[in-house]
């Protein structure tokens, strides 16, 4: 477990550089004192970086006895990484006919329980307050073009 954690924690770091690098070659044409297309991605790639690093150097300093010997301690731990995986895999699959919105509200509902919320009323207000507030932000706030599916009609961000 030692090991995977050293590659995933070099592999997540030039990952982070990589996404930087290319996110400082978007042309954004904001003024200063402008968020422009490449904010986010930048930000998004520090943030990466800094905690991909972290974990590159627990992995490195740590001694072996403070990892797991397995990578999935049981059968359970598996089928969490696959629900999850099937959770997003259908939100890509939903998102172009039904739209973003629709897709991240399935995607909540889908990996909530998997990470152990019991609370079908707290899964329900997350599936539905999640989207609203990325439609706000990004779409009404930032006026970034969301795939909008079915809510095309309903929903003008342009």
């Amino acid at each position: 477990m030692k090991r995977a954690e050293q590659i995933l924690g070099a592999v997540l770091l030039l990952f982070a550089i990589y996404i930087g690098y290319e996110s400082t070659l978007i042309e954004t044409g904001a003024d200063f004192g402008k968020v422009g297309a490449g904010f986010m991605p930048f930000w998004l790639s520090v943030g990466l970086g800094i905690t991909s690093a972290a974990l590159l150097g627990r992995a490195v300093t740590l001694p072996l006895d403070r990892f797991d010997p397995a990578f999935f301690p049981d059968r359970a731990g598996g089928m969490r990484v696959f629900w999850v995986f099937a959770g997003y895999l259908l939100a890509v699959v939903v998102m172009k006919p039904l739209g973003m919105l629709i897709s991240l509200a399935i995607l909540m509902a889908t990996t909530m329980p998997v990470f152990g919320s019991r609370n079908w009323k707290i899964i329900a207000l997350t599936a539905i307050v999640t989207p609203v507030c990325v439609y706000v932000v990004f779409g009404l706030w930032l006026k970034v073009d969301l795939p909008m599916g079915i809510l095309e009609n309903v929903l003008s961000i342009y």
